[in-house]
């Protein structure tokens, strides 16, 4: 026994020295005398946490918890590893017996706070931190940690003080810079927002970490190729740091190369198996790729560990609603608000989810339950306005559509023209109209361009390149031109296509019902008669989806061409593929399996030649399509239209409610796919419509009906 003292006093120096191997070695040697050695016990869980052994360090102290249970270092340390690894309540356990032997202790005080924020407890939390900084006035922690807690309980300006407090007393403090910038931002206060985050990403601060809080600034900026560059260059010396690991796969997120981001979250995942911060980065990861089985695999991997985990559930639910399992993502989010009714993602996703299950009232309240709470949720708003939308309700849904500018996943990024926004008044000179979205949105909002004429000496309209053409001749009193031309135009004010609504079409009765695009008269006239040399209907088929950042997204809006069989088998009728993309195999397998033919014009390039698609649809009688380009443009060019709109998800506001007629485009007629029916059974209800059609009944427009 009388080696002990000696060894640990060796293992202490060396563990200070960063020498971690060889003081494990003596630690271990210290326990093999003697395996209840309180020290040893203590410093070893300690070591073994630096090492990122955080399931043996918290084993470790709580042997040594056993032999002194009222250490407070060791009570101190064991629940700050508790913390680090999700085990909230535990660590306030932990802190709590702590203050039961000396009230007055600011630092179990003070990370007592932390622990209660772990637990969703935000009230208690601030009551912790009022004491924490009443203990120790002059420690910055704990004012930032009191700003973070009164932003969790939406006391913006009372956060904002704190934060200003603990930079008062430590003004390189990056994380409060941070912080007071994304309250500022959420206040609305974008130019004060922005500064803080210049002022985080230009303060340069000795010591660890002092890289990684550049970077965190920078990613705030949008600056994530310098953020990425910045921590890569800090894994070279240390490539064990989780923190810089993080911030390199958010930033490869934020450039959308989300392959890449992966396999930093799984190197924090080698490192931290039982975090669930990262364990969520990995999962919401495999949810941006679409990969949503795999994601929802690893939720419930890590839900084994942390059942109650707030964010595990709710991000949960994000891949189950992926999956189109929308009841089953109700229930997550259901889970979470059981624990913490403010929690805003998961009001949010409720509301979301309720929405894509057509319950469209109570996905609203819903989502003004979130507003209500948090006043400044974008993704709550952008929402609300979508299902406004598709109630009718344009003129306030339009202002709450507005906030998918700030939503951080809207899939177009608003540009930064130095000329003013419109406001709806007219504009002396010229008024730059820039497309966004894709080209079915595309289509959709330029029914309002020929509006713009008493509104502008001038417009100029940026679409996409394929959409030129036919936009050139549909409007000729505009400029139309690439999109990506739009930032080298003169122009004194700009708009996009999808906020013109707000000043055009406030409320049903704004739309002018009647078409606007106008196709290449001749050439459709020549492919009418390739099509129907004797006098045939001529009904035109569409019946995939493609959605370029969601795979999913893009199988739930999609049929097979062998589900249109009951459509395909009626008489006195040809058929024409109007789909994107190649279809041969599907064409080819058809015609073998059933002898039903559907031709496909080899001349016409349907994906990447718009014009000619707009007059190949005009040389039909009828249009049969799923939710894609081809039924807006379709719609837009007049043609007697029938859009099968699927369940769930995909189901865009702009066809509105069942029982709304469509207001963008007269002749089309809507047919909406029930909560279990099949895209057969969906089509199967199809086939009279068509066959009325044929017969020469040319009333599309009950829009909205399922009958």
């Amino acid at each position: 026994m009388q080696q002990i003292p000696e060894l640990l006093r060796g293992a202490v120096g060396l563990h200070q020295r960063g020498q971690l191997a060889e003081a494990e070695a003596l630690y271990a040697r210290v326990l093999a005398i003697d395996a209840k050695q309180f020290d040893a016990l203590h410093l070893l869980g300690l070591l073994k946490h630096q090492r990122g052994d955080s399931d043996q360090a918290i084993r470790l102290m709580a042997q040594a918890l056993d032999v002194n249970p009222t250490s407070p270092p060791v009570l101190l340390n064991y629940g700050g590893v508790l913390c680090l690894t999700g085990r909230f309540a535990e660590a306030l356990a932990s802190y709590d017996r702590i203050l039961a032997i000396d009230p007055q202790q600011p630092d179990a005080t003070y990370n007592r706070g932390n622990a209660l924020m772990g637990l969703g407890r935000y009230a208690e939390a601030l009551e912790a931190y009022d004491r924490s900084v009443a203990l120790k006035p002059e420690n910055p922690l704990g004012h930032f940690n009191r700003g973070n807690a009164l932003v969790a309980l939406d006391r913006a300006e009372e956060a904002l003080a704190a934060f200003d407090r603990a930079l008062q007393l430590e003004p390189k403090f990056t994380d409060a810079l941070l912080n007071r910038g994304k309250v500022l931002s959420g206040l609305g206060r974008e130019a004060e927002a922005l500064a803080c985050f210049e002022q985080a990403a230009a303060t340069r601060v000795d010591g660890a970490g002092a890289a990684n809080k550049r970077a965190a600034a920078l990613l705030q900026l949008n600056r994530y190729q310098e953020a990425l560059e910045l921590c890569e260059r800090s894994l070279e010396s240390n490539p064990d740091d989780v923190t810089a690991l993080e911030i390199c796969g958010r930033a490869l997120r934020g450039l959308d190369l989300n392959k890449k981001a992966l396999a930093y979250f799984d190197r924090i995942i080698s490192l931290r198996p039982d975090d669930p911060a990262a364990a969520n980065n990995r999962a919401l990861t495999l949810v941006a790729l679409s990969r949503y089985d795999e994601a929802l695999a690893y939720f419930d991997e890590m839900l084994a560990r942390h059942p109650d985990d707030p964010g595990l559930l709710n991000n949960r639910g994000m891949a189950l609603a992926g999956l189109n399992r929308l009841d089953e993502a109700l229930a997550c989010y259901e889970r979470v608000l059981q624990q913490f009714p403010d929690h805003v993602e998961a009001l949010n996703n409720r509301g979301n989810a309720l929405k894509s299950l057509n319950r469209l009232e109570e996905a609203l309240a819903c989502l003004q339950a979130a507003i209500e709470r948090h006043p400044n949720h974008a993704e709550s708003h952008w929402n609300a306005g979508a299902c406004r939308l598709a109630l009718g309700d344009l003129q306030q849904g339009w202002k709450d559509y507005e906030w998918r500018w700030k939503t951080p996943d809207f899939p177009t990024k608003r540009p930064n023209f130095r000329q003013p926004e419109w406001d709806g008044q007219r504009v002396s000179g010229t008024l730059l109209v820039w497309g966004e979205q894709g080209l079915g949105d595309q289509v959709i909002y330029s029914s309002m361009v020929a509006d713009l004429a008493e509104r502008a000496d001038a417009v100029i309209l940026a679409v996409g390149r394929r959409l030129e053409p036919l936009f050139t001749r549909s409007f000729p009193n505009v400029r139309v031109i690439p999109r990506n031309d739009a930032a080298v135009q003169t122009f004194a004010a700009h708009c996009s296509l999808g906020s013109l609504g707000q000043y055009l079409r406030p409320t049903l009765d704004a739309f002018p019902r009647c078409s606007y695009l106008v196709p290449d008269a001749e050439r459709a006239a020549a492919l009418r008669q390739r099509l129907s040399p004797n006098g045939e209907a001529v009904i035109g088929l569409s019946w995939i989806s493609k959605n370029p950042g969601d795979a999913a997204v893009s199988q739930i809006k999609s049929a097979r061409l062998r589900d249109f069989a009951p459509v395909l088998a009626l008489p006195n009728s040809r058929f024409v593929d109007l789909q994107y993309g190649d279809t041969l195999a599907e064409r080819v397998a058809l015609q073998q399996q059933t002898g039903l033919i559907v031709r496909r014009l080899e001349d016409i390039d349907n994906t990447n030649d718009i014009d000619a698609l707009a007059a190949l649809i005009t040389a039909c009688d009828l249009v049969v399509t799923v939710s894609n380009t081809t039924a807006h443009l379709a719609g837009a060019l007049g043609k007697p239209t029938l859009v099968l709109v699927p369940f769930g998800r995909p189901r865009f506001w702009y066809w509105f409610k069942e029982g709304i007629p469509c207001p963008w485009y007269p002749e089309v007629g809507v047919l909406y796919q029930g909560k279990d029916e099949t895209w057969p059974e969906l089509i199967a209800r199809t086939a009279p419509r068509v066959a009325a059609f044929v017969a020469g009944e040319r009333n599309l427009s009950p829009a909205g009906s399922r009958n």
